[in-house]
């Protein structure tokens, strides 16, 4: 079951970039409090000219808190996910890269909660727990991950994991957010994944009174290679899940909460963004589809086309007019107003991200009540 008192209503998984930074910084409070992102820790930056890190994990991870604390805040919570591995290390610290993540957070007042995913090494979730119990903190994100290799898991297997995690890191489940990520989905599999989901969750809601349980999904294609230039359409097919299995949560009397991946692939890129030739495109959340308007290469043709971009967009029946959000100003603005600078990547980023997490706390508010 799960902790009604303590719940929120959306989990995005952001790529914790400065697009994705920027994006939530304009969120009330009110937002904030029913939002509980799950921060993806991003690479240390790589200079692929010189074939080198340009950062110590030490000045990373600082670098990263730092902005965490400008553009989250550090009254609500966020909880980080951080796929480190033994082979990162500090360059001037004592520790471990995780215990030193946690601690930094911490000592900027972040409200950051741990998470274990089904990927944690014994290494990982030991320097999660000393930092948790030097802490004397006790909220933990546990995240089961569907792998590719087992794609349909026994619905005992994995509750089994959620209860053992628990009990191994000594969390109290009413203080653990338990979170089904069953990665990218598409509709050729819509129905057999609401089926599998359906039972899975009802394991994970039987096994323990979790302080909330969440079904993540994602469904944006990994790029927009071969799509040509205009406006095209990408159904949210991530939410049609989440709609379809979360009948079967109702009826057993559970809340499920809904999370995703935005408008950004499952998979961070991390290859040589030289060899990447991007096109201008801008990528709009509606209620079942994403929007997709494309452009020419931004290396032949400049970001300038982000103006047309936005002037089609504008004029499009499904556009939510700039009071809607963050986002949406922007594009009113760019529009609108010549003086408007038409932006870069990191802009283009942050704008669809708000505009899309404005989009989802609709959606989610206007749900029948369980």
């Amino acid at each position: 079951m799960a902790n009604s008192k303590n719940q929120i209503a959306y989990v995005p998984v952001l790529k914790w970039k400065l697009g994705e930074q920027s994006a939530v910084q304009p969120l009330s409070a009110t937002q904030k409090a029913s939002v509980l992102p799950i921060a993806e820790l991003q690479d240390r930056p790589f200079d692929w000219a010189k074939d080198k890190y340009t950062k110590t994990w030490d000045k990373h991870i600082r670098d990263v808190v730092k902005a965490t604390a400008k553009h989250w805040g550090t009254k609500h919570e966020i909880a980080f996910d951080q796929p480190l591995t033994s082979a990162d290390e500090l360059a001037e610290s004592a520790g471990t890269v995780w215990e030193f993540l946690f601690a930094e957070l911490w000592a900027t007042n972040v409200q950051a909660i741990p998470v274990i995913s089904s990927y944690a090494s014994t290494k990982e979730i030991a320097a999660l727990m000393a930092a948790s119990t030097a802490a004397k903190r006790g909220r933990w994100v546990l995240r089961y991950v569907i792998d590719v290799d087992n794609p349909t898991p026994a619905p005992e297997d994995v509750a089994k994991w959620f209860v053992s995690t628990a009990a191994n890191i000594k969390a109290l489940p009413a203080k653990v957010d338990a979170v089904l990520d069953v990665a990218f989905v598409t509709d050729a599999e819509l129905a057999a994944q609401a089926t599998r989901n359906a039972a899975i969750l009802k394991a994970i809601f039987s096994a323990k009174t979790w302080r909330n349980v969440v079904l993540v999904a994602g469904a944006f294609p990994v790029n927009l290679a071969g799509v040509p230039k205009g406006t095209h359409q990408i159904p949210r097919t991530d939410w049609a899940l989440f709609l379809a299995t979360r009948l079967d949560s109702v009826r057993e009397g559970e809340s499920l909460i809904y999370g995703d991946y935005g408008i950004s692939h499952v998979t961070a890129f991390d290859e040589d963004p030289r060899l990447l030739k991007m096109s201008a495109n801008l990528r709009y959340t509606h209620w079942d589809k994403w929007f997709v308007i494309k452009g020419k290469s931004v290396k032949d043709f400049g970001f300038g086309q982000y103006r047309d971009i936005c002037k089609v967009l504008v004029l499009l029946p499904i556009y939510l007019k700039a009071t809607f959000s963050h986002g949406d100003q922007n594009y009113s603005d760019v529009a609108a107003n010549p003086a408007t600078g038409p932006g870069n990547a990191t802009h283009w980023r942050r704008d669809a991200t708000n505009h899309h997490i404005h989009v989802v706390l609709h959606q989610v508010a206007s749900l029948p009540a369980t």
